[in-house]
């Protein structure tokens, strides 16, 4: 029953419209949201939680440049407009990141915050926030299907839109993307609208296991959707997928509950695994212990202290992993920040996850 609830808060309300996509800019009067279903019939007849008309760009799916000079007002991109990006703080000579939030999530709501505070503490980046925040106020059974195609769209043309720009264009395969939850199965449909080139990497962030699932790969974040495809678990075969679907798969303290989740309703709990891969990836940034993640044949043997990776086998998770890693891998964590352990090497002994292995 939580799953399920948590389903229909999830996925739901994330609604957007695949009918019809144009390069049309969009109508500056949308027609007004229909009262919020009082009833679960009235649920299940809502047919749409946005305003016409249904193509890319849509106005309240936004994209908000951040560099280290315009930290705290972002400025809004307009893929219609090849001046809006030459008049902004874009440079093309620092690294470019593309940013989609979860449910719930904002440019101006964390982890978005924090993870733009994170890079500009470490130096200058473009980070551009897809902001559909103002799209997720009620549910939306009727458009699970296509709502996340059309927000891998309208990315889509975000990424071209810099692609082709006459003065400062980057290529796709030297952006870094990165999502959370749905955010990051969002990400991985982008792959099925770029006309030419491929995303350099996805970073998924715990995606969530209530989207397309199998061996569909036009749907699902998976390893053909960039050139590069990493993916942290912390709350898997729960509220987020298992996988693995990545180059590489780091599953964080056994990939399913993570320490100092543990809270008084079950909610609450998964919730917490859930969302604690968000702090992870924010804290790899700048750590200076980094996330040191091994190789190991199999979760059980990870669990009872088996694995016996070599010093050469261990890869970073999280920023600065290295784009040469392949598998699945396993990390341990504190409980409390500093999330990161640092590099184990030989001297490592890996013990069972409990609530006393994290104090």
């Amino acid at each position: 029953m939580v799953a399920c609830a948590k389903w229909l808060l999830l996925f739901c309300v994330t609604a957007l419209d695949i009918t019809v996509i144009s390069t049309q800019r969009p109508s500056r009067r949308p027609r007004q949201l229909k009262e919020k279903p009082q009833s679960l019939q009235d649920v299940f007849n809502t047919t749409s939680c946005i305003p016409p008309p249904y193509r890319c760009p849509h106005h309240k799916l936004q994209f908000y440049l951040y560099t280290r000079s315009t930290q705290e007002k972002g400025e809004l991109l307009d893929t219609l407009d090849n001046l809006s990006l030459t008049r902004s703080r874009f440079n093309p000579a620092h690294p470019t990141k593309i940013v989609v939030h979860g449910f719930g999530g904002g440019r101006n709501l964390s982890p978005s915050t924090d993870m733009r505070k994170a890079y500009f503490a470490r130096g200058n980046y473009n980070i551009i926030i897809a902001d559909y925040g103002s799209l997720v106020k009620e549910p939306c059974l009727s458009q699970i299907e296509w709502a996340p195609r059309f927000a891998g769209m309208c990315i889509a043309q975000l990424v071209e839109y810099i692609q082709y720009h006459p003065s400062k264009a980057v290529a796709p395969e030297q952006i870094h993307t990165i999502g959370y939850s749905v955010g990051a199965h969002i990400l991985g449909l982008v792959a099925n609208h770029l006309a030419e080139g491929k995303l350099g990497r996805i970073t998924g962030l715990d995606p969530t296991i209530f989207f397309y699932m199998g061996n569909n790969r036009s749907r699902d974040l998976d390893h053909t959707d960039a050139l590069f495809v990493d993916i942290l678990h912390t709350g898997a075969g729960i509220l987020g997928q298992w996988g693995p679907n990545g180059h590489a798969d780091f599953y964080v303290n056994g990939g399913s509950s993570q320490p100092g989740c543990a809270h008084d309703t079950i909610f609450q709990t998964l919730s917490c695994d859930h969302t604690k891969v968000t702090p992870y990836f924010i804290e790899s940034i700048n750590s200076r212990e980094g996330f040191w993640a091994g190789p190991c044949p199999s979760l059980f043997s990870y669990l009872i202290g088996w694995c016996e990776p070599k010093d050469t086998e261990y890869v970073m998770m999280g920023e600065h992993v290295t784009p040469k890693a392949r598998g699945i891998y396993y990390v341990t964590t504190n409980a409390k920040p500093p999330y990161a352990r640092g590099f184990p090497g030989k001297s490592r002994r890996l013990r069972s996850i409990s609530p006393d292995s994290y104090s």
